[in-house]
């Protein structure tokens, strides 16, 4: 017998008594046996116990409720997923919902609306820029002291409010993250083989594709005491944090770099990400991943990794040692690079087709190395070209240029920036000089 039962007959026994001796009414009675057993306005009349009709009627509530909330669910999914311009999942998120609810008017609007959205995406047909950046600056004051690091900073990171004044900028002028894969399609060839070719994305009227890239996401050592994050973490919740330890030593978790600024920036604004693209993550692996020894972390690299590519984030190569393939290495070794980042690395992230080239140097196409990239896999290739983009789709490789967002970039190429934010008012005042 459950607690509340307990003492019903030692209850029932008093109000038995309290009908003999006053005259209480059976409705009077149950109310007051009720509100002692804590039953009060759950039963029919409030009846001490549940009779099978109200034990039935109940359950068919019950059921009602529960449908109710597999139906909202079902909704808001859809909902979310309209948001980000995914209208055929949105649909097919509508459509998993029970046909008892088909004549439900939020469901038919649903459909109606979704299908209507859809029909208004057009093809996009003009230049897609690629804009790269590394790891942030939290603290200004200790990342431009002039210290040992502090050129280094001060020409080749953005500061955390910097780059939060971009993404702010880029939305307000009506640009998207996009999916890179999305600007090619694969074709069958007539030996059953599959080539790539251009296929410009579908997207709102006055939206323009952009492709998002945050390279050697490792958190090498040179940076401590300097004012970044330290390291990626999952909170939780399991979502993707970074911790940093502040001016005091304190150590703090939250969105400090660029992988969480991103993904709170996109809750916030699921408009800004097309089917809820995030970027590429290019890691090297020469001291670690993400933090993390390669050794010691390797569990949580993966379980990292793989939150990554849940959240619409891809992962890059980006070499192992991060030496030039082009004019730091030969043949030997670059392919000795290559064999160490996939065994000590991409066994932990995960296989991927996209390659960073580190400093943006090339290959040349048509060489043993190139030749030998493809063979491994990697089919999406990443230089820079700091003022224009570049996007060639080949039969069996597609190449993108990137444009570097730093410091020195955004100085002394302020004009070739200014479709998508006032240099001006981005650039932090406490930099120091440029040279």
């Amino acid at each position: 017998m459950s607690r509340r039962y307990k003492f019903l007959p030692a209850v029932l026994l008093m109000f038995a008594v309290c009908i003999l001796s006053c005259g209480c009414s059976r409705d009077k009675m149950n109310e007051q046996i009720a509100e002692s057993i804590g039953t009060l306005g759950m039963y029919e009349n409030n009846e001490p116990v549940e009779t099978p009709k109200m034990k039935a009627q109940r359950e068919i509530a019950e059921a009602r409720q529960e449908m109710e909330k597999v139906v909202t669910s079902h909704l808001k999914k859809a909902e979310r997923l309209a948001a980000s311009y995914d209208y055929a999942e949105a649909l097919d998120e509508v459509a998993k919902i029970d046909e008892e609810y088909s004549d439900d008017d939020r469901v038919i609007s649903a459909k109606i609306e979704y299908q209507r959205l859809q029909s208004l995406m057009v093809t996009y047909n003009g230049s897609v820029p690629h804009f790269s950046v590394k790891s942030l600056v939290v603290d200004p004051a200790r990342a431009f002291d002039n210290d040992d690091m502090s050129y280094y900073l001060n020409n080749w990171t953005l500061t955390v409010d910097e780059f939060k004044g971009i993404l702010q900028s880029l939305y307000d002028r009506n640009y998207i993250l996009t999916d890179v894969r999305d600007m090619i399609v694969e074709v069958e060839n007539e030996d059953k083989t599959t080539s790539f070719a251009l296929n410009m994305p579908e997207m709102p009227k006055d939206k323009t594709p952009i492709v998002l890239s945050f390279t050697e996401a490792n958190y090498y050592d040179n940076t401590e005491g300097n004012g970044l994050a330290s390291r990626l973490v999952l909170d939780e919740d399991g979502n993707i944090q970074n911790e940093y330890t502040d001016a005091s030593g304190q150590t703090l978790t939250g969105a400090y770099d660029v992988i969480p600024i991103v993904d709170e920036f996109v809750e916030e604004h699921p408009d800004f990400s097309l089917r809820g693209a995030k970027g590429i993550v290019s890691v090297t692996g020469y001291e670690g991943v993400f933090g993390y020894g390669i050794e010691t972390g390797a569990s949580t690299i993966t379980a990292i990794a793989e939150r990554l590519k849940d959240t619409g984030w891809q992962i890059a190569c980006q070499g192992f040692s991060n030496n030039s393939m082009e004019s730091g290495m030969d043949y030997d070794q670059m392919v000795e690079d290559m064999e160490n980042w996939e065994k000590k690395v991409g066994s932990l992230v995960g296989d991927t087709e996209f390659l960073i080239f580190p400093y943006g140097e090339e290959v040349a196409a048509g060489t043993m190395k190139h030749e030998y990239l493809l063979e491994q896999g990697y089919e999406f290739f990443f230089g820079i070209w700091s003022t224009a983009e570049f996007l060639e789709v080949k039969p069996e490789y597609v190449r993108q240029t990137r444009r570097t967002l730093d410091g020195y970039d955004l100085y002394f190429y302020k004009d070739s920036f200014e479709e998508f934010f006032d240099v001006d008012e981005i650039l932090d005042k406490t930099r120091l000089p440029f040279e």
